[in-house]
């Protein structure tokens, strides 16, 4: 049992990592380009779409932590997580549809 709850530990700590390096390398793409282009327009859409991929990582790592540690901080962290998801989605849509 003590091989599944590392190998659990694991994936969520690779889940972090991916979702951090990803988030931060939306950051930085949009950053130059807007650095090369002069234009700001499409930076914010960029870093959103990037934040929300990103977040898509840290929602399967609080999943997995859920797994790992069933509390009710683990669960409170969990719909958490989900929710500031939801917002940066609902955001991005909005951004998209207006135009911005």
């Amino acid at each position: 049992m003590d091989l599944y709850y590392s190998a659990v530990d694991v994936l969520r700590t690779s889940l972090l990592l991916v979702g951090s390096v990803v988030v931060f390398v939306g950051i930085g793409r949009a950053g130059l380009e807007a650095l090369r282009a002069r234009s700001r327009q499409r930076v914010p859409r960029q870093i959103m779409a990037h934040a929300a991929l990103g977040l898509e990582f840290f929602v399967g790592a609080t999943i997995l932590n859920l797994i790992l540690n069933p509390t009710w901080t683990a669960i409170q962290t969990t719909l958490l997580t989900i929710m500031i998801r939801q917002l940066v989605t609902l955001s991005l849509n909005r951004a998209s549809r207006s135009g911005v």
